[in-house]
């Protein structure tokens, strides 16, 4: 489309990486501070299932990884490498692990809804696949630096944002779909019986 391609650190506030709390899965308790990890992020969709928390000291040693509101979360490591959604505004306050890297917008320039469904694309997954797989490790990983030098294409702000409305909309008609879908099987299961 002719659009100038920029770094994305150019056009970001906050490219980082968390930490798992010394002691590992045994030290999550049952509420608190929600901590993101990659078992929860997928493409375009969060998975609150398993979702862990932090207690309050934890969640203060990890507070260079503050999550907020519209932060797009990428995986940096492992098999789900790549994997990419905005975070879900409902279990804010929120940390992430060191799997998961907060990329945030700096939303003059670039929409975080854009920007995630650019990362979700066919096209930016094969190569995040290919930077995660070419640091010659046993395990595919994604470092900062390789993140910060993304080029993407930049829309106007106004296209951006136009293609986020659209997005929005979309998800809304899956959702009443998915919900009518529901409706019609428990029906349906309720004439059998």
């Amino acid at each position: 489309m002719g659009w100038e391609k920029h770094r994305l650190s150019k056009l970001t506030l906050k490219i980082g990486s968390g930490a798992t709390p010394r002691g590992g899965r045994e030290s999550y308790v049952n509420e608190g501070i929600a901590l993101i990890r990659s078992m929860n992020v997928y493409d375009g969709k969060f998975i609150f299932k398993d979702l862990a928390y932090l207690t309050n000291v934890q969640a203060e040693k990890l507070n260079n990884v503050i999550v907020e509101s519209d932060d797009v979360l990428l995986n940096i490591t492992g098999a789900s490498v790549s994997r990419c959604c905005i975070v879900p505004q409902i279990i804010l306050p929120a940390r992430v692990n060191q799997h998961v890297s907060i990329i945030r917008c700096k939303k003059h320039l670039l929409s975080p809804i854009f920007l995630n469904q650019l990362l979700i694309t066919s096209e930016f997954k094969s190569l995040l696949q290919k930077i995660g797989e070419s640091s010659g490790a046993t395990r595919q990983a994604i470092t900062k630096n390789q993140i910060e030098e993304l080029t993407i294409p930049l829309p106007p702000l106004s296209l951006q944002n136009e293609f986020a409305d659209f997005v929005a909309q979309v998800d809304k008609s899956q959702f009443a779909c998915q919900m009518a879908i529901k409706l019609w099987r428990n029906s349906l299961k309720s004439s059998i019986i």
